[in-house]
């Protein structure tokens, strides 16, 4: 079993992990594949129609570049100002129901805000050794318990936002009552309560062991065996999968087609 980071170009990079790098590699890859092949059929489906005056369909591509052209036909500036107040703020929800307003934002800002810091964490484990000399892996270390307190906020966020999901699904009425026979919103809630209550979780147990973020030698010596934890690995794969390679594929894909959509219509009431 590895308890080394990998080496790239004399650089060590992966070598704080709780989890084999090997593991969480190759689960990433599968995942980043699986969510580009899911992106490429959709914009297949999208790009099927044969638009008036043309001889063919768009196909993918041409989907893309018509979505990208429509978004940007009536200028950057008004382009932004929809992608922050009806993308980002969501102001025709907000103005016509505000609980469901107040549960998309935190769903959301929840997802997408874990998402940037994921990023950032990303990039802050390859900034470190290939731009920070000398380097001991301090920066990264840094970098995590910086970014702790926003996680865990904007985990709570996306806690909050499912529990009104649910509690509108078991308790609405009239038209809405089917939200609460549609199956795969129970798999998208069930499937991002299991993240963040495993996320949690993992964090607990590191808190109640005193693992810290430090080298992998560093803290084995300590706590010998809590390596490949069996709840923080199935948390960080189980993550990868299901917020990265299952959304394409998946109503959870409404994330990124809602608000393609308001860009494309350039908000509208």
């Amino acid at each position: 079993m590895a308890t080394e980071g990998l080496t790239i170009l004399g650089k060590t990079v992966f070598d704080t992990l709780f989890i084999d790098w090997r593991i969480m590699v190759i689960t990433a890859i599968i995942s980043i594949i699986l969510f580009i092949v899911g992106m490429y059929v959709q914009l297949d489906k999208w790009g099927r129609a044969i638009p008036e005056g043309a001889t063919k369909p768009y196909g993918a591509f041409g989907a893309l570049k018509m979505i990208i052209s429509s978004i940007f036909s009536k200028g950057i500036g008004h382009a932004l100002e929809v992608l922050i107040l009806d993308v980002a703020f969501q102001r025709r929800t907000f103005r016509r129901r505000k609980l469901e307003w107040f549960m998309h934002i935190l769903i959301f800002w929840g997802w997408v805000g874990l998402l940037i810091l994921t990023m950032v964490a990303a990039a802050a484990e390859f900034y470190g050794p290939f731009f920070v000399a000398p380097y001991d892996s301090s920066f990264f270390i840094g970098a995590w318990k910086t970014l702790e307190l926003p996680n865990e906020i904007f985990g709570w966020m996306l806690v909050l936002g499912i529990v009104i999901a649910i509690a509108r699904r078991l308790f609405s009425t009239g038209k809405d009552v089917q939200a609460r026979n549609a199956d795969i919103d129970w798999i998208l809630i069930i499937g991002l309560l299991v993240v963040v209550i495993t996320g949690f979780y993992a964090q607990t147990i590191r808190e109640a062991d005193n693992i810290q973020r430090a080298e992998i030698s560093d803290y084995m010596k300590d706590n010998p065996g809590f390596f490949n934890n069996i709840t923080v690995m199935f948390h960080e794969v189980f993550t990868l999968l299901f917020c990265v390679a299952y959304l394409p594929f998946s109503k959870y894909f409404h994330m990124i087609t809602a608000p393609l959509t308001i860009l494309v219509n350039h908000g509208g009431e």
